[in-house]
């Protein structure tokens, strides 16, 4: 077949995306035939049988005797049992990753489309609340609200703590068909904003700038997810050739809370970053298991079709394809951008394809992560279809040119700065875009007094709605 751009594998990924209605599909835990393979049995076998198959680490799982596949029951609550068997060193679970879902996310991520209210929150300190970011058309975005703004109330809710309690009404107001909004803006004004969910077409550029300071042109670039190529390639364009027209040497490229996304918009960053030298070089490896590997399957998953997507062809052969014929990607430098330096910013909020670009391109070019260590997950998933279900469930690891690839515990930064929730985009205050500038050999003198953070309990890592709601995912482009 020819290459097909279909976007089916997962690595880390989009926030606030719409989950689409499965109601069309139907299914239960009952055995039934599946038809394209001639094996008898309930959802849940198929679940844990081709996860022995395809599943990274399926080394550590038991066999069915013992697991017991129909005593769970759903596919979600056998899934969340199966992915506990591997351990980290300090025998926690190191698979944070993988999932089942209702077959929503899938359908959302191709399709680009959020239905929400278009803005995020985060904890400042323990009790302070305020807007991490608002997406370019959403809901938020044209009520006028800005990163920056302090939240002072969720319908009449007016006291906060980052707890169970208050992250379960935030949760509820965000997820409510609609919501009254107080916020405290930076001149001390207050304003009330009643919002509703809507559909609208997620754009992942928050912001976007090009500095001079004396001659010294650097440009910024905010991008919150990696959305389909086909629908941010004419913005990433846009900024990148007024770069190059503009001589820009050094660039910052803030993720700080990008959850990752498409992997061909990541190689296609990547691209127009890296040195033209470095060109058929490699970018970066992928590694699967050695059933997948050797092509070596079972007869749930051997002759399975890989329908809805490919009706005509075997997931076996999609797999050993991507374990094989394209397991390097090779650099292929796009434009004239000649820079001598990447940075970028990252937080506990920067994940899977986020944390793939700033990887890859490590060992090529200089580079900086300024800000904290990232969330770390370098693997991903092909999601398999059972009915009403979808299974994410880890099947490859990347690794770079320089065999990198063993982050589960997060990439460090380099320069370790906290984040502040109450400056907007492009404020020469901002911790981490002004400790990259000064590390570029910006002048401090030229970029003004620091800002006071506010409150002086930060909340570092925030196990909060910023991270809860994160859909972590790196999606790779099917090539059959």
């Amino acid at each position: 077949m020819q290459p097909n751009n279909f976007y089916h594998s997962l690595l880390t990924g989009l926030a606030l995306i719409f989950l689409m209605s499965a109601c069309n599909k139907k299914d239960s835990n009952t055995p039934r035939n599946r038809g394209d393979n001639g094996v008898t049995g309930s959802v849940n076998d198929s679940v844990f049988f081709i996860a022995k198959d395809i599943y990274l680490w399926n080394d550590v799982l038991p066999d069915s005797a013992t697991f017991k596949p129909n005593q769970y029951a759903n596919p979600i609550v056998l899934f969340n049992a199966l992915r506990t068997y591997k351990k980290d060193a300090s025998g926690n679970n190191l698979d944070r990753y993988s999932f089942v879902d209702n077959g929503g996310t899938s359908r959302a991520l191709q399709q680009g489309i959020a239905g929400d209210m278009g803005f995020e929150v985060g904890y400042q300190t323990d009790s302070t609340l305020f807007v991490v970011y608002a997406y370019p058309g959403s809901p938020a975005d044209k009520a006028g609200i800005k990163r920056g703004w302090e939240l002072i109330a969720v319908n009449e809710v007016t006291r906060f703590r980052n707890d169970d309690a208050t992250n379960d009404m935030l949760n509820a107001a965000f997820g409510s068909a609609s919501t009254s909004w107080s916020f405290r803006k930076p001149d001390n004004t207050t304003q009330q904003y009643n919002l509703s969910r809507v559909d609208y077409k997620l754009n992942p550029i928050l912001y976007s700038h090009l500095y001079d300071f004396n001659g010294n042109k650097i440009g910024y670039f905010v991008f919150n997810n990696f959305v389909a190529l086909s629908d941010v390639k004419a913005q990433i364009d846009s900024t990148f050739d007024a770069y190059t027209k503009a001589g820009v040497k050094q660039v910052i490229i803030d993720l700080r809370y990008n959850g990752g996304g498409l992997i061909e918009t990541a190689e296609y960053l990547a691209n127009i970053l890296v040195p033209a030298a470095k060109t058929n070089t490699t970018m970066y490896s992928q590694y699967f298991n050695n059933n997948v590997n050797t092509n070596n399957y079972g007869p749930y998953f051997k002759y399975m079709k890989a329908v809805p997507y490919y009706p005509s062809v075997n997931w076996s052969d999609i797999f050993y394809s991507e374990a094989t014929t394209y397991k390097t990607a090779k650099f292929q430098k796009s434009g004239a951008l000649a820079l001598n330096k990447v940075t970028f910013l990252g937080t506990r909020n920067t994940v899977s394809a986020s944390e793939l670009l700033y990887n890859v391109l490590k060992p090529v070019m200089t580079t900086k992560l300024v800000g904290s260590n990232t969330y770390g997950k370098p693997v991903g998933f092909i999601n398999i279809s059972f009915g009403k279900y979808d299974m994410y469930a880890v099947n490859f690891q990347t690794k770079n040119s320089a065999n990198e690839g063993d982050y589960f515990s997060g990439l460090p930064a380099d320069i370790k700065v906290t984040d502040n929730f109450s400056l907007d985009w492009g404020s020469l205050s901002d911790p981490l875009l002004r400790a990259a500038l000064t590390d570029m050999g910006v002048d401090a003198g030229s970029l003004g007094r620091t800002a006071k953070l506010n409150g002086n309990r930060l909340a570092v890592t925030p196990a909060n709605r910023l991270e809860s709601t994160k859909f972590k995912g790196m999606i790779q482009t099917i090539r059959q």
